[in-house]
């Protein structure tokens, strides 16, 4: 058997990862079904391979380091309060921001997803304090998730 590179390694791990994102942003699958099988039928990998590279499911997520999160601020406007808000309205029609926003409500209740899908929250959170003050912090953000909690499940319902 031939010894694998670093290289091969780190292509085969990217590989994985963009399946685990695929899972994760497929609100038919999420976090909750995307199990090695559905992994390994994906990428082509087998499950020792992927199991080499990620011994446990939540090491999916620690792994990501902030990618989904990056989906959420990548479609924020946060040069002001007015910017903000209409950034984060305009983005629940996305397709991406919808899921990554399934993702992170979702996973904030689940066992073991809890403590990313919190500290993603937290993030947010200083980051809007940060950029926009903590007028915007404690009541913009909570109608706008509230809103997207609405959204998410009107749609689902639809």
């Amino acid at each position: 058997m031939a010894k694998v590179t670093p290289e091969e390694a780190l292509k085969t791990r990217q590989r994985i990862l963009d399946a685990v994102i695929q899972c994760l942003l497929d609100p038919q699958v999420g976090y909750e079904k995307m199990t090695y099988t559905r992994l390994q039928t994906m990428t082509g990998i087998s499950r020792g391979g992927i199991l080499n590279h990620f011994g446990k499911k939540e090491h999916f997520l620690s792994a990501l380091d902030g990618r989904i999160f990056n989906a959420v601020l990548n479609e924020l406007d946060l040069s002001s309060r007015d910017a903000f808000s209409s950034s984060f309205e305009s983005a629940l029609a996305r397709p991406t921001f919808n899921a990554v926003m399934q993702l992170l409500l979702n996973n904030a209740s689940h066992h073991v997803a809890i403590e990313y899908a919190k500290q993603a929250w937290r993030d947010l959170e200083d980051l809007i304090e940060e950029k926009l003050g903590a007028e915007v912090k404690e009541n913009d953000l909570p109608r706008l998730l509230g809103r997207s909690i609405f959204m998410l499940t009107t749609s689902k319902a639809a």
